[in-house]
């Protein structure tokens, strides 16, 4: 056997559920005569396992009554010799192929499927990319091919992962136009540079952290430490160094999801100019960088105070003074900070607080800022409202996964021809090490100097107790000593 042929498309008939709905091709959606495109043809839709290609003359495309039909030359491959193999032996009798509908190129046919009540979608223009023999067809009469169900519809049914490259160094995902249709799910292969990049300059919190305090994790929870050590000072030679006393206490915390959705009609999508969907990838990156803003001032997620998954804001862990922001209050939140050895490097406020700040300084003096702090303003405090802070002292927990997914599966989105875009990042909260190190003046909050031991998780020992300490000792040493007899085996 040297080619192997068969229909990729099947005219007029209906597809496999796929989805919520089935599928019929018009004769005159895409006609191989006329089409200018190249066209690859391959073995379950893999670039891994190339058959054939158009434009090189291996791959042959003819259209009739019934469809579409190839004819590909046999490549001396380990995957042609495979398929050829299968199809000879009948494991392998059905065709598939990729497609992007063209803009106004699909309907909605007058009566449901009688068989099973599903709508039917009528493709009358669309563009063919790819094709070629598959195991598991949509469509069940094409023969040694239509696409496959479970690899190239996921759009119409749910949102798949896809290990495609994403490229961070603009600030947005790039988008492969063919996969807004075709595809529906991007994964961060860069996940830290997804933070950095597209979320944390949006974020008026995240942005003014250092990198070093954002703490990436992969695990669904976290423990976020808050540490109190003595004072270092001289030691004589050969005199041990004096015990410090150090306590450290921990939260343990979850990471929270944070979301961000948008949605846009496909027509909008294919015609707009520049690409829509890298607008809409900015769009839900500001998004969710407003919403993490909101819950790490403010707090997020279930009620109960005892609940793991609570994020604990900023303004429930800072020295709170009840008290109109000024540039006086400033300068003494500034040396009740110094008292305690924190250094401020962030001044946070409202526009309230904003507006009456700029009232004080003269506009010469405010791109200098208050005391060598350039205010950063953020709609999520609360009204009035001024965080002086020293970020050193402030951690984030940050999961390292961050995805943007296309759907069409929400109520109503087939028969109205949109795609929904939902972005989710999680985080597992902020933790002040303590509270002196973050001044806040308000007019609207009570005062509340915390106890930072409240957030600590008291289900937990200290970690320098001597139990805790007794209990890792003896977990190296069994460790150890299975490595140990690992290596004489």
């Amino acid at each position: 056997m040297n080619t192997i042929s068969g229909y990729a498309i099947r005219f007029n008939e209906l597809s496999h559920d796929l989805g919520g709905f089935r599928e019929r091709i018009s004769p005159s959606a895409w006609n191989p005569a006329t089409a200018r495109n190249d066209v690859l043809a391959t073995f379950n839709h893999s670039v891994d396992n190339v058959l054939g290609r158009r434009s090189s003359g291996t791959l042959r495309l003819t259209a009739d009554s019934e469809g579409v039909r190839y004819e590909i030359d046999i490549p001396n491959t380990q995957a042609g010799h495979d398929v050829a193999e299968l199809i000879k032996r009948g494991d392998v009798v059905g065709s598939s192929f990729t497609f992007r509908v063209n803009p106004g190129g699909q309907e909605r046919a007058s009566d449901d499927d009688p068989e099973t009540g599903l709508p039917i979608r009528v493709v009358t223009s669309m563009t063919v990319y790819e094709l070629g023999p598959v195991t598991n067809p949509a469509y069940p009469t094409t023969t040694a091919g239509a696409r496959a169900l479970d690899a190239l519809y996921p759009i119409e049914s749910e949102s798949r992962m896809t290990s495609a490259s994403i490229r961070t160094a603009d600030g947005f995902l790039p988008v492969n136009r063919r996969q807004i249709p075709d595809g529906s799910q991007w994964t961060a292969t860069e996940p830290a540079a997804l933070w950095a990049n597209m979320i944390g300059p949006k974020s008026r919190f995240l942005a003014n952290i250092p990198s070093s305090n954002k703490l990436p994790m992969r695990e669904a929870a976290m423990m976020l430490p808050a540490i109190k050590t003595g004072d270092g000072g001289y030691v004589d030679a050969h005199t041990p160094i004096p015990d410090p006393g150090t306590d450290i206490t921990s939260r343990t915390s979850r990471a929270v999801k944070f979301g961000a959705l948008e949605r846009a009609s496909s027509e909008v999508l294919q015609d707009a100019r520049p690409d829509l969907v890298a607008g809409i990838n900015q769009s839900l990156a500001a998004a969710l960088a407003r919403g993490i803003d909101k819950g790490l001032f403010n707090g997020a997620g279930p009620a109960d105070p005892n609940d793991n998954r609570r994020v604990i804001g900023l303004l429930a862990q800072g020295d709170t003074k009840h008290i109109a922001p000024s540039v006086a209050e400033i300068s003494a939140a500034l040396e009740r900070m110094e008292a305690t050895g924190a250094e401020a490097t962030t001044l946070w406020v409202d526009p309230i607080a904003a507006k009456s700040l700029r009232a004080e300084v003269p506009a010469t003096e405010w791109p200098k800022g208050i005391y060598g702090l350039t205010p950063v303003v953020s709609q999520y405090l609360p009204a009035n409202t001024a965080v002086v802070a020293d970020a050193s002292r402030i951690f984030v927990g940050l999961r390292s996964d961050i995805s943007i997914a296309a759907s069409r599966v929400a109520p109503g989105a087939f028969g109205e021809d949109r795609a929904l875009f939902r972005a989710l990042a999680r985080v597992a909260g902020v933790w002040v090490q303590e509270a002196g190190s973050v001044q806040i003046l308000s007019a609207t909050l009570p005062d509340n100097t915390p106890d930072l031991m409240v957030f600590a998780d008291k289900a937990e020992l200290d970690l320098n107790h001597p139990t805790v300490l007794a209990d890792e000792a003896a977990k190296h040493a069994a460790e150890l000593e299975a490595r140990q007899a690992g290596v004489q085996k």
